[in-house]
């Protein structure tokens, strides 16, 4: 699953998320900076009952027409994002292909610390 967050002016992606149901890959498209790491790895982080089975479903129910687009941080297992929300847009019925992120050699690994701060940063 991707996830790509855009600037709403410019409509340009500034980072994006790739999860798989073991895998994640944080990307900021700004810096030039990303982090892969596995679900052991943010196992101490994520909430208990965060797991990849649980966030396809919330994405699906969004995609259906009259579905719920705006989350709370709550909704997605953060409670300390509470006050933060997270609007899901642009879905389409078309057909498409997911192609794994390939990243240039501009980008440089940084550890999950540093994008994390980053992100809370925004």
């Amino acid at each position: 699953m991707q996830l790509s967050f855009l600037m709403p002016i410019l409509r340009s992606e500034v980072a994006r998320v790739e999860v798989t149901p073991d895998d994640l890959l944080l990307v900021d498209r700004m810096g030039h900076r990303y982090v892969r790491t596995n679900r052991d790895e943010l196992k101490g982080m994520l909430p208990k009952d965060a797991t990849f089975d649980k966030l396809e479903k919330l994405i699906k129910e969004a995609a259906q027409p009259g579905g719920r687009r705006t989350l709370s941080g709550s909704e997605l297992g953060i409670p300390s994002l509470n006050k933060g929300k997270i609007t899901l847009s642009d879905f389409s019925a078309a057909p498409f292909t997911l192609t794994p992120t390939q990243l240039s050699d501009r980008y440089t690994q940084v550890s999950l610390q540093e994008i994390l701060q980053l992100l809370l940063s925004l």
